[in-house]
C-alpha cells in the first residue's frame, strides 16, 4: 500500500531539526557546507522535498519546500524535478551554491494528472510517465511538452487507465512498465512492459508474462523496481500492495535487447521466501522498491505486516514497525535480513548504495526513532550515523 496514493490534504509546520549521533554534525551557526543528497521529509501528513547532507542532518529543513501527501523527487542535470501530485505539476528547481535548493526555473501543470516518472533521454528529451494512457515527451530543460506516444491501445477493457509506470532506459530503448489500472491500488494481473525506442518515439513491442501482476509502481519515482544487472532487467511486482487478491508478486527479467520475459526466470516472493524470525512462505509480503545494483546485489524494505500480525486500517498504519531492511541477490533468488530495526512503511523507500559498496538506509524504528544508518555488506554489520526529528524518506545522490 502506498501512502502517496491517499488524496488528503493537510496543513502542518516544519520542526526545526535535532543533532545526530555523527561528531561531524555539531549544530553550526553556518550552512557553508556540500549538500551530497535530495530528500524528502515527511512531519505529521506533510511533505517537504530539499537537499542536505548526512554530516549535517541538525540543518535538515533548511531551504525546503513543502508539497502534498504525493511527491516525487528526480535530480539530473544539476536540477531538482519536483512533481507535487495533488496540484498536478512537475517543476524543475535550479540547484544553488553547496547543492542549496534553489528558484523553480521551469513548470509544467496537468491539473487532476497524476504523473510521477521522468525518463531522460539527454538534457533536451524526456518522458514522462503516469496515469496518463500515454507518454509525454517533454524538454526537461524549458518543461515544455513536445509530443506524446499514445498507449490506449494497450489498454485493457477493463482499466480505467494503462499507466507507464517504473522504467529504465538502456542502449536506446525504454523498457516501461504498463498498469492495467482499474482503481488507484489494483494495476493489473499481468506482468507487460513497453519497450521504446527513444530516438523513432516508438513503441516496439510489449513483452507480457501472466506468471506476476503488474511490474512496476506508480509509487517509484526513482524508477527502482527495474533494476539492471549483468545484462538484465529485472522488474518487480509488488501485487498491488495486497489490495486484489489472487495476484501473484516477485520479479521476472528481460534480457537487454530482448523483447520478451525470460522463461526459465522467475522468483516469487510470497511463495517462496522465509526468513527465519522474519516472515514465512505464503505470508503475503511486498518490498519497497530496490535501489540500484552494486556487486550484484540489490537492498529493500521487505514489508511483512501479515507476518507481524497487522493489517492497513487508517493512516495510522503508514507509521507500523513492519517494514525490515534487507539484502537481495536477484540471479541466485536469495534475500536476507540485515541488523537494522523495523522501519514504518512511510520510511521505507531511503536507501542509496555508496561508491565502495556500503550502503544508506534512512528508517523510522520504535528503537532509534527517525534515522539513518549505514551498513557494512563486508562485516555484516549496521552503525547509526544520524538522527533527525522529522520521518526521512527518499535520498537521491545528487551526481
Amino acid at each position: 500500500m502506498n501512502k502517496k496514493l491517499i488524496a488528503l490534504t493537510f496543513a502542518a509546520s516544519l520542526f526545526a531539526a535535532c543533532g545526530s549521533d555523527s561528531s561531524n554534525n555539531a549544530s553550526s551557526d553556518s550552512d557553508d557546507y556540500k549538500r551530497e543528497f535530495a530528500t524528502s521529509i515527511s512531519t505529521g501528513e506533510t511533505m517537504f522535498i530539499g537537499t542536505m547532507s548526512l554530516d549535517h542532518t541538525d540543518d535538515l529543513g533548511k531551504d525546503f519546500v513543502e508539497v502534498g501527501t504525493r511527491a516525487g523527487v528526480v535530480y539530473y542535470d544539476n536540477s531538482l524535478f519536483i512533481a507535487d501530485l495533488d496540484v498536478g505539476s512537475i517543476s524543475r528547481y535550479s540547484l544553488a551554491e553547496n547543492n542549496k535548493l534553489g528558484k523553480v526555473t521551469a513548470k509544467l501543470s496537468l491539473p487532476g494528472t497524476w504523473v510521477n516518472h521522468i525518463y531522460f533521454v539527454n538534457d533536451e528529451k524526456a518522458y514522462l510517465g503516469g496515469m496518463l494512457d500515454s507518454l509525454i515527451i517533454i524538454n526537461p530543460k524549458t518543461m515544455k511538452k513536445t509530443g506524446a506516444i499514445d498507449l490506449s491501445k494497450y489498454k485493457d477493457k477493463d482499466a480505467l487507465v494503462v499507466s507507464p509506470g517504473t522504467g529504465v532506459i538502456v542502449d536506446g530503448r525504454l523498457y516501461v512498465g504498463l498498469l492495467q489500472n482499474v482503481s488507484d491500488y489494483a494495476t493489473g494481473n499481468e506482468a507487460q512492459v513497453a519497450i521504446i525506442d527513444v530516438k523513432k518515439d516508438e513503441v516496439v513491442a510489449v513483452a507480457k508474462d501472466d506468471r506476476v501482476a503488474a511490474v512496476g509502481s506508480l509509487d517509484d519515482s526513482q524508477n527502482q523496481a527495474f533494476t539492471v544487472i549483468d545484462g538484465y532487467i529485472y522488474c518487480y511486482s509488488n501485487a498491488s500492495w495486497g489490495y486484489a487478491p489472487g495476484q501473484v508478486d516477485g520479479f521476472l527479467r528481460i534480457k537487454v535487447g530482448e523483447t520478451k520475459f525470460d522463461k526459465d526466470y522467475a522468483w516469487y516472493i510470497t511463495k517462496d521466501v522465509a526468513i527465519d524470525g522474519i516472515t514465512k512462505k505464503d505470508n503475503f509480503k511486498y518490498l519497497s522498491p530496490a535501489s540500484n545494483e552494486k556487486d550484484g546485489l540489490v537492498y529493500a524494505f521487505l514489508n511483512v505486516m501479515v507476518d507481524l500480525k497487522q493489517a492497513w486500517t487508517d493512516m495510522d498504519s503508514y507509521h507500523n514497525n513492519t517494514c525490515k531492511p534487507v539484502q537481495l541477490n536477484l540471479a541466485k533468488k536469495t534475500i536476507k535480513a540485515l541488523p537494522i530495526g523495523y522501519s514504518s512503511s512511510w520510511a521505507s523507500y531511503g536507501k542509496y548504495v555508496e561508491d565502495d559498496g556500503k550502503v544508506v538506509f534512512a528508517v523510522s524504528t520504535e528503537e532509534d526513532g527517525n534515522a539513518y544508518f549505514r551498513y557494512d555488506p563486508k562485516t555484516d554489520k549496521a552503525e547509526k550515523i544520524a538522527k533527525s526529528e522529522q520521518i526521512p524518506m527518499w535520498i537521491v545522490p545528487l551526481k
